[in-house]
């Protein structure tokens, strides 16, 4: 990542576009309501764990290359669980739940 006020956003963006996405099924399709609620309470979550994580860091001295470390897996975690919110939605959506 270029910089943590980037990390912020591009966590951001990530997050706005799993809500509204379920939004948009949500208010297009009575049926799911419960798993679209769902999946956007554990992204919103995710997105405030992550926003105390890169606040308050905990970075072991040391360690070469340690501060891009800590923040590549802040990051690769913000994208497992998109990608996860992101397939429970379409499963959702294809079960027409």
């Amino acid at each position: 990542m270029a910089s943590i006020r980037r990390l912020k956003k591009d966590i951001d963006y990530l997050t706005f576009a799993v809500i509204a996405d379920s939004l948009n099924y949500s208010l297009n399709n009575s049926k799911g309501e419960d798993e679209v609620s769902k999946i956007i309470a554990e992204v919103i979550n995710m997105r405030n764990e992550m926003r105390i994580k890169i606040v308050n860091p905990t970075i072991e001295e040391g360690e070469k290359n340690a501060v891009k470390k800590y923040y590549r897996g802040i990051w690769n975690e913000v994208l497992k669980t998109v990608d996860s919110a992101f397939t429970k939605l379409s499963e959702t959506v294809s079960s027409g739940k």
